[in-house]
């Protein structure tokens, strides 16, 4: 396998992304987003980096049955966006502007003022 790592890695990805555009029903969102909350405490800045990707995929594939966790979701991306690794915030700071600009979650004046 370490031969193949660069493979290995490119088919883990590829596949993580293919289950994210997947249609979800609303009962398996609940405890995929439970395991997206977990994983956004780990240690592995690379897990919590793929979660991001996740969440991002997975809302965009899933705009109308994901709406009840809108906020549930948005309150995880915002957790990410101050995550101590950069890599993790700038994916989050990408996944949350595609939130606002296709109105899944609605700017507030609150998320202005901070």
């Amino acid at each position: 396998i370490v031969a193949n790592h660069d493979v290995v890695e490119d088919t883990l990805t590829s596949s993580r992304m293919w289950v994210a555009m997947s249609y979800f029903h609303p009962h398996s969102l609940d405890a995929l987003i439970d395991q997206l909350e977990t994983v956004s405490t780990s240690c592995k800045w690379h897990a919590r980096r793929a979660a991001i990707e996740f969440v991002q995929n997975l809302v965009f594939s899933n705009l109308f049955n994901s709406r009840p966790y809108a906020k549930r979701l948005n309150s995880l991306v915002l957790k990410y966006l101050f995550n101590e690794q950069l890599e993790v915030r700038t994916i989050a700071s990408l996944t949350l502007s595609g939130f606002y600009q296709c109105g899944y979650i609605e700017l507030t004046r609150e998320d202005l003022i901070g």
